[in-house]
């Protein structure tokens, strides 16, 4: 029977399970893909915990209770990292709700000053010649007088429409950690046997299946550990020096550092303009400090650090820069902070796709 045939046949054969198949795929689609983001989180969140869970279920458990063992590893998680988290963001949330309220309590000074007459009465954490620069400049212009007027009012109904939303996802978010927290549960337990499964299903041979799934794991950890880690050490390590410097609200801006220094950016970002504040309000011994400070310390952990870990320094694997880049703000722009993980991920496992087929179509050609 020639080749066109058989093709034939097993299309012929099989078209009717492919519809019952695809049936059923568009069904299970529709009920999991509301918590796709969830089930997504879960995933990385039972992959970084699985090192924990081995040790608890093997060492302490003799793996004789799983769920048990994956009920110990999920509190202990969530103890050693979501609980911090959670409290970082609580006072992330303060410092930034007081920091909107000092600035709208500042522009309602400013309007009413301004319409009454009375000298300015700037904060102290403005340099002094800027006060005196705003003081000229609002006196003399009386379009200034009502654009701040129309900015106050815009702040205050976006301030509130702001805390009318956080109220309103709220629950959503509670649902959805709820979500994560359980299927996180069953992921840890039956990770490896899930892990299996997928194995057996997927369209490889075996050797292909395990060189796919180990790099994975590999990509993961680089990301993990080359990236997350390396950044989270950035943030606290440049926040303790916002702090002794003076500067207010470290919280806020260790947080910013953590956002930006996933990208090319970095760090620089927000340490350089502190040290910018502090040589234009005339303290220049501590604007020197933080700036050698983050280029010395927090740059250096950088340079050195990150590339260890990605190239193989926690059992990663290297990931090219390119991908990096585009992973991490295309993943934030579909996912937000999840994309951060997933991006960068999925671009390299798609180019170790079209590695797998390379081979394929050079064995098939040359033998």
């Amino acid at each position: 029977m020639s080749p066109h045939k058989e093709s034939v046949n097993f299309l012929g054969d099989n078209l009717p399970f492919m519809i019952f198949f695809a049936l059923f795929a568009l069904l299970a689609w529709d009920i999991t893909a509301p918590i796709s983001t969830p089930t997504l989180w879960a995933a990385m969140l039972s992959f970084i915990s699985m090192p924990i869970y081995r040790f608890v279920n093997q060492r302490l458990m003799r793996n004789r209770f799983p769920g048990i063992a994956a009920g110990i590893t999920l509190t202990l998680f969530l103890l050693i990292c979501i609980v911090p988290i959670l409290y970082a963001l609580s006072t992330l949330g303060r410092e930034a709700a007081g920091m909107g309220a000092d600035f709208s309590q500042l522009l309602a000074n400013i309007q009413q000053q301004a319409y009454s007459g009375k000298d300015f009465n700037f904060p102290a954490w403005l340099p002094v010649w800027a006060a005196d620069y705003l003081t000229s400049f609002l006196e003399n212009s009386e379009a200034v007088k009502s654009v701040l007027q129309y900015f106050a009012q815009w702040s205050a109904k976006f301030l509130s429409s702001l805390s009318a939303y956080l109220i309103e996802q709220g629950s959503s978010f509670i649902l959805n950690v709820m979500i994560t927290t359980m299927i996180s549960f069953f992921l840890i337990r039956d990770g490896e046997k899930i892990v299996d499964y997928v194995k057996s299903v997927i369209p490889l041979s075996h050797d292909e299946s395990e060189d796919f799934f180990s790099r994975t794991g590999s990509i993961l950890n680089s990301i993990v550990y080359g990236i997350i880690l390396t950044v989270a050490l950035q943030a606290l390590i440049g926040g303790v020096g916002w702090w002794f410097v003076g500067l207010g609200s470290p919280m806020l801006f260790g947080m910013l550092m953590f956002f930006f220094g996933m990208f090319p950016a970095g760090t620089a970002v927000v340490w350089v303009p502190g040290s910018i504040y502090l040589a234009l309000t005339g303290d220049l011994k501590n604007a020197a400090i933080l700036f050698t400070w983050g280029l010395l310390v927090v740059g250096t952990i950088d340079n050195l650090l990150r590339p260890f870990l990605i190239s193989g320094g926690s059992g990663g694997c290297e990931i090219p820069t390119l991908l990096i880049i585009m992973g991490l703000f295309g993943g934030v722009m579909v996912w937000g902070f999840l994309g951060i993980f997933v991006g960068p991920l999925v671009l390299v496992l798609f180019v170790s796709v079209c590695d797998l087929y390379r081979k394929r179509w050079l064995r098939r050609h040359h033998g």
